[in-house]
């Protein structure tokens, strides 16, 4: 199977667009799960789908980079939506997301049937934008690959060069703030990377999916570790080996979409990783028996 794709660039496009994104996603994802915002990705995963329509209603064009922007400007007005029904109301925090959550989602959809029947819209080829709402991996271009990997690539290079101020954020607010770290601009900066890895995965897996790719890694990662360094290292490997695994699988198996396979796979691996990681549910017996039988 694997030499049938060696030389198959059209795999390996895709296949490097996946795996750049579940690296970043895997990496991006820990700071939602360590600050138990995981609803909130799933939340704006669902909320940038009307800002793709919107911004193809105005420019009528389907060039990703303008889509993507239109998904990160809807995915701040949902964030600050909640904030503001948050900060007035006693509405639980769960309650806040699910309604934003789908009120946002039901709008794209609408304007999406308006695109459709609307003659305005006829001359300009919008077939592909139902793609945002479950994804089409398969059908990614060298174009939505670069733009991928440039995302990538800057979101990364921003992490990194910012860890030990986010590190420190992350598992000890009040003592960064303390010594001079702005809390709320970590916070805010993070929000943004996590907006910009969810517009530009919309294409390859989907509003629906994508929040799974922010989480499952990060999920994963937690079970094998407690230093936060080595849990970014495995939860963007997880996101990248899964990515990898679910593009081959869905090319060599007919009707399967890429981009739920993708998730098939790394719900797979967090669930492996919570039975059977050094923190899992059976590490007490696996790793005690372990140390026993070695002495």
């Amino acid at each position: 199977m694997l030499s049938q794709f060696s030389f198959d660039y059209f795999f390996w496009i895709v296949a490097l667009g996946t795996m750049v994104l579940g690296f970043t996603s895997g990496l991006i994802g820990t700071s939602l799960v360590l600050e138990k915002q995981s609803q909130l990705g799933d939340a704006i995963g669902h909320a940038v789908y009307p800002g793709v329509i919107i911004t193809f209603m105005l420019f009528q064009t389907r060039n990703t980079a303008i889509l993507l922007v239109g998904a990160v400007v809807f995915g701040l007005i949902a964030f600050s939506i909640i904030q503001l029904i948050r900060r007035y109301t006693d509405f639980p925090y769960e309650s806040i997301l699910a309604l934003v959550l789908s009120a946002f989602f039901s709008l794209g959809l609408l304007l999406y049937n308006v695109v459709q029947r609307n003659p305005q819209f006829q001359t300009v080829n919008f077939a592909g934008l139902n793609n945002y709402i479950m994804g089409q991996a398969a059908f990614l271009m060298w174009s939505d690959v670069r733009l991928i990997i440039i995302v990538s690539v800057v979101v990364v290079a921003v992490f990194m060069l910012l860890y030990p101020k986010i590190k420190l954020y992350l598992f000890d607010s009040i003592f960064a703030q303390t010594i001079g770290i702005n809390s709320q601009w970590i916070s805010h900066l993070l929000l943004l990377m996590c907006l910009l890895v969810i517009a530009v995965g919309l294409q390859a897996v989907g509003a629906k999916l994508i929040s799974s790719m922010l989480v499952a890694p990060a999920i994963a990662a937690q079970q094998w570790t407690q230093s936060y360094g080595k849990m970014l290292g495995l939860a963007g490997v997880f996101g990248m080996v899964a990515a990898f695994i679910g593009t081959l699988l869905s090319t060599a198996i007919s009707n399967i979409a890429t981009g739920p396979m993708i998730v098939v796979v790394l719900t797979a691996i967090a669930l492996l990783s919570l039975v059977f990681g050094t923190k899992g549910i059976l590490a007490d017996k696996l790793y005690t028996s372990n140390k026993e039988v070695s002495r």
